[in-house]
């Protein structure tokens, strides 16, 4: 999922992407909840559980910015 949101900022300028260690940034997992990994937070408002198929994926971010 890293991998594919970065592939997605490459091809995107409207797209921006960081991958965090949740084990090293507490302050960030108890702030979205991080209780699995993956776990993939699009502009605050949609969040993400788990691997999704590239489609999938692109879905939730296009659903996300509507």
């Amino acid at each position: 999922m890293a991998s594919l949101a970065h592939r997605m900022a490459i091809a995107s300028e409207r797209v921006t992407a960081d991958v965090i260690e949740a084990n090293e940034f507490a302050d960030l997992s108890d702030r979205y909840a991080v209780q699995g990994v993956p776990k993939i937070v699009i502009n605050d408002r949609r969040q993400i559980v788990g691997s999704r198929p590239e489609a999938a994926f692109l879905a939730e971010v296009l659903a996300a910015v509507e």
